[in-house]
């Protein structure tokens, strides 16, 4: 009789060794954290803080006199932006100034508001994001990767995103 009881407790352990999933260590941890596991760090909106500067205006570089126009086509008018500044903290607040001419009358917007992840990082790194403006009460959208963040503007309030600023972090920041 000691043989079948042998035999029964062996086919037992080797059962679950192998409904275990965990090479034979059947209460031991799961080598593979689940998916919600408050361990692993995941990616949000406040590893975007710090100090940008504004590089470029719908593809042209600072400096350069630059036709804003609606989507439609309609011209807004032609400006030269200087640097000017995108703080972003990790309370996930933002300050926008936009400093610009038109090669006669220096002009300037100045923002500021909220901001959010509005999405799953992508394959790139790109990270989505949303500004919610409260000197404005409107939003825009946004994108962050690597050292600089992107955004969609309502240049001239009509309520259509027309121009995209492209801001690069400041070293140190």
């Amino acid at each position: 009789m000691t043989g079948p009881i042998k035999v029964l407790g062996l086919a037992l352990a080797l059962a679950l060794t192998g409904c275990s999933g965990k090479g034979g260590d059947a209460m031991g941890p799961n080598p593979e954290p689940p998916t919600n596991d408050p361990q692993l760090p995941t990616p949000n909106a406040g590893d975007v803080q710090g100090s940008y500067v504004l590089q470029q205006i719908n593809g042209s570089g600072l400096g350069q006199l630059v036709t804003i126009s609606n989507p439609d086509g309609e011209v807004i008018g032609l400006y030269r932006f200087q640097p000017t500044t995108l703080l972003m903290d990790g309370l996930q607040n933002f300050t926008l100034e936009l400093r610009y001419s038109d090669d006669q009358t220096p002009d300037g917007i100045d923002d500021e508001g909220n901001f959010k992840q509005t999405g799953p990082v992508a394959a790139n790194g790109a990270l989505p994001l949303t500004f919610s403006s409260t000197t404005y009460d409107d939003r825009f959208t946004g994108v962050a990767l690597g050292n600089t963040v992107t955004i969609k503007y309502d240049f001239d309030g009509d309520g259509q995103l027309d121009t995209s600023f492209e801001f690069r972090l400041v070293p140190g920041d």
